[in-house]
């Protein structure tokens, strides 16, 4: 039986030969690689994978990125093809066939039924074969050997043909401007999607939660007011008098905050004597209630506060707070 040393050192020589296939491939990238990536931006149909065996575990694999990052795909099998799926794949779709060798029966009669029905037809390959001379175009990778010790399981050429399709895809995703929230359309339910999606409404206190105070109300109402809505801050407005028949206030005059309070303390027995505008924050940042929770968490963040009060223009809709945001998995994305 096999060291644990033998089998480290043996799982460190296939991962170091796998790196080793990629980094030559970078380095000697064909420009049929670079055309590929131009007749697929030409596409008005679907981009249509197919391979056999590992080939074709691996075309799934890429019909699944490229599709999540705005790229139509469907896998086709070859053998299936022959026996009717063939109607599948409409004329102005993009045929790739995926194949080590560049060689395979059923792909030699699928590109030949393909082209006379007037698709554009292109081969990922690490060997040139027939397939290569029946195509409209063929990107052979750079390949030496497998990583198997036998140099014959797919291994160094299934990884180097997964990494060029992803080079492929995110090379297509970025010259068609696709953007976070395009991603978060294909996943709209789970983790990202609810990340990219989600408003600032689906987390922000509405109306009847809101500590509302007015512009000359005592200190003691603030305290009150603070204490019993337990937000972290009270909202100065300029007047209560409408806020029982719109969604908001007459107007967002400032905030006072824990910190506030604590400041205000400063000024002794005075501090009973003065009122909520003479003691908040002006200009407070806020936020729209259809703008991203995770663009409310980034301000949050940026400027150090736990709250930010809900506008729509100047009037109080609500209050979204950081530890809601955190609680729900929602994080800032940048860049």
């Amino acid at each position: 039986m096999s060291s644990q040393v033998t089998i480290k050192n043996d799982l460190i020589s296939v991962l170091e030969k796998e790196m080793q296939a990629l980094l030559a491939a970078a380095q000697q990238l064909p420009d049929e690689g670079v055309s590929l990536v131009q007749e697929i931006l030409r596409v008005r149909g679907r981009v249509v994978f197919s391979g056999m065996g590992k080939s074709g575990h691996i075309g799934r694999k890429l019909v699944a990125t490229f599709s999540s990052m705005g790229t139509p795909s469907i896998f086709l099998h070859p053998s299936e093809a022959l026996h009717g799926d063939l109607g599948m794949v409409r004329p102005d779709d993009l045929f790739i066939a995926l194949s080590k060798s560049g060689t395979g029966t059923e792909l030699t009669q699928v590109i030949d039924a393909l082209r006379a029905q007037g698709n554009k037809t292109a081969l990922i390959c690490c060997r040139r074969g027939a397939l290569s001379f029946l195509v409209d175009l063929s990107v052979c990778l750079p390949f030496d050997r497998e990583a198997c010790e036998l140099n014959l399981a797919p291994t160094s050429s299934s990884t180097l043909m997964i990494a060029f399709g992803d080079a492929v895809a995110v090379a297509v995703s970025k010259a068609k401007g696709f953007e976070k929230n395009d991603f978060a359309r294909a996943h709209p339910a789970g983790a990202l999607g609810k990340q990219l999606l989600s408003t600032v409404q689906s987390f922000m206190y509405g109306k009847n939660e809101l500590p509302l105070v007015q512009k000359e109300s005592s200190f003691q109402d603030v305290i009150v007011k603070a204490t019993a809505k337990k937000l972290g801050l009270v909202i100065v407005v300029d007047s209560l008098d409408n806020f029982d028949n719109i969604d908001g206030c007459e107007k967002l005059l400032g905030i006072i905050t824990d910190g506030d309070l604590r400041r205000a303390c400063k000024l002794g027995p005075e501090l009973f004597e003065k009122r909520a505008h003479e003691i908040m924050t002006h200009n407070p940042k806020t936020v729209a209630a259809g703008v991203k929770a995770y663009a409310a968490l980034e301000i949050m963040e940026e400027f150090n506060i736990t709250s930010l009060v809900v506008t729509d223009k100047d009037r109080v809709v609500g209050i979204v707070h950081l530890h809601d945001l955190v609680k729900a998995g929602i994080t800032g994305i940048k860049g």
